[in-house]
């Protein structure tokens, strides 16, 4: 039987991070109301406040296994929709300068059977589904075309919202409001408002931006294969993914940093693809007819908010997703992380469900839990990005290090499949970044710093 925390939760955002809230949620309160400022049709489409939604995403092993957790037959149901299953090791190709590797750094040059899957798909059928699976929690409702103007602040806490369109604003009293809102998230000018300081951010400046368009290769013998284009900072700032999605589709995403971005004119974006370190992405491409327009989205800047540094915080209110922390979408990490981050707060709920007064002090709990989380996607990519020395911010601690450390486990995987299975593990966020420092990992890799230099990998 559940443990009611209240009557109501109210969740700001209807996106991915929004949605697997309000399922964590429906444990513990009579009713959810997810409220969602876009249009949201019952199929599986864009929203228009997703401006990355036309361009690649993958769901890792860690967002599928957190996923699976929360909507148990998950990953059946969404192959069911028409996900490309991928199995890295073998269809999962890295183009490097050097030629064709089978993991990331690309130290491994034959394929292996690791076990492991990846699944990639439009977002409009990934969040489809996720809405699907969480609007199956009778006490769950979804609300489209509402706008969340500003939290209802009283006594101390947060009890609800002001919302509405046009002339329709109405307050919605609720025990628990869950800021979901993205990149675009105004919690931190609500707290300021009441009173609040803001929280500390970090701040990593990527000047990222790609653009991408469908293609239809009828005489492409590989639908389940995933080509990546990538090279080692700071020499190669041009990234390519070519991968599959549902309906035999192929989507082309062109990446580039620092001024030199993909264009949206057809000739221009062929002939990025064309400039790559590898002939192969182009030689595709060529071959296959374009079947949608080519879309653009810059991404200037990562941000990470430290709400569990905040000494001070009101009751009834919490921040998650891309909120509480937005990761350069080149390693594809976003959705996953919100994956995690909702069963963070799952793990708190459930801790706190028996106790006098389980809403009070929650959000320090879970900012803390939620930071866990956030720590190994977040270095992971600032790690990377501070390969290329235009990028800017504060550099994490030891990067360096890191680099070489990263490098020499790299090149340790090319004669062991445990190995490279354990990196893919920590990079698709299924365990965590100390799992690369455990002995007897740890003096493997040591050594092997010690015998031979080894240059950084991106």
């Amino acid at each position: 039987m559940r443990s009611l925390l209240g009557e109501r939760a109210i969740v700001i955002g209807g996106s991915l991070a929004g949605l697997m809230a309000a399922r964590v949620l429906a444990d513990h309160f009579d009713h959810v109301t997810v409220l969602e400022r876009d249009h949201v049709e019952d199929r599986p489409a864009l929203r228009k406040s997703i401006p990355q939604g036309s361009h690649a995403h993958v769901l890792l092993l860690g967002g599928q296994q957190a996923m699976s957790r929360l909507y148990p037959g998950f990953v059946d149901r969404l192959l069911s929709l028409g996900t490309v299953r991928v199995h890295v090791g073998r269809e999962f190709v890295v183009l490097t300068p050097t030629g064709k590797a089978y993991s990331f750094g690309g130290a491994v040059r034959e394929a292996r059977d690791l076990g492991i899957t990846f699944h990639y798909q439009s977002r409009g059928l990934l969040e489809h589904c996720v809405r699907q699976c969480t609007l199956e929690s009778p006490n769950v409702s979804f609300e489209g075309d509402c706008i969340v103007r500003r939290p209802i602040f009283r006594d101390g806490r947060v009890r609800g919202v002001i919302c509405g369109r046009d002339g329709d604003i109405k307050p919605l009293v609720g025990d628990l409001v869950v800021d979901a809102g993205g990149r675009g998230s105004r919690a931190q000018g609500w707290l300021r408002q009441v009173g609040f300081a803001p929280p500390e951010e970090t701040t990593v400046g990527v000047d990222f931006a790609y653009s991408s368009a469908r293609f239809v290769a009828p005489d492409y013998a590989e639908p389940a294969q995933v080509f990546a284009a990538l090279g080692p900072g700071p020499d190669y700032p041009k990234a390519a993914y070519l991968v599959p999605l549902e309906d035999g589709v192929r989507l082309l995403t062109l990446g580039g940093r620092f001024g030199d971005y993909p264009p949206t004119d057809e000739a221009g974006f062929l002939a990025f693809a064309k400039s790559l370190h590898t002939p192969k992405i182009h030689e595709i491409v060529m071959n296959a007819e374009r079947v949608s327009e080519i879309t653009h989205h810059s991404y200037p800047t990562a941000f990470r908010r430290h709400y569990e540094r905040m000494p001070t915080f009101p009751d009834g209110f919490l921040v998650i997703g891309d909120a509480l922390c937005s990761f350069n979408p080149v390693y594809g990490q976003g959705m996953s992380s919100a994956a995690l981050q909702a069963e963070a707060l799952q793990h708190v709920l459930n801790e706190r469900a028996e106790g006098p007064a389980p809403l009070e002090g929650l959000a320090p709990a879970f900012f803390t839990k939620a930071a866990e989380v956030i720590t190994t996607p977040w270095l992971l990519a600032t790690i990377s990005d501070f390969a290329y020395p235009q990028t800017r911010g504060v550099q994490p601690p030891g990067l360096e290090e890191s680099g070489r450390y990263f490098a020499a486990v790299e090149a340790l995987s090319a004669d062991d499949a445990k190995l490279q299975a354990l990196i893919v593990e920590v990079f698709s966020l299924a365990k965590p970044l100390s799992a690369l420092s455990e002995e007897p990992l740890r003096s493997r890799v040591l050594a092997k710093m010690q015998t031979a230099p080894i240059a950084s990998v991106d």
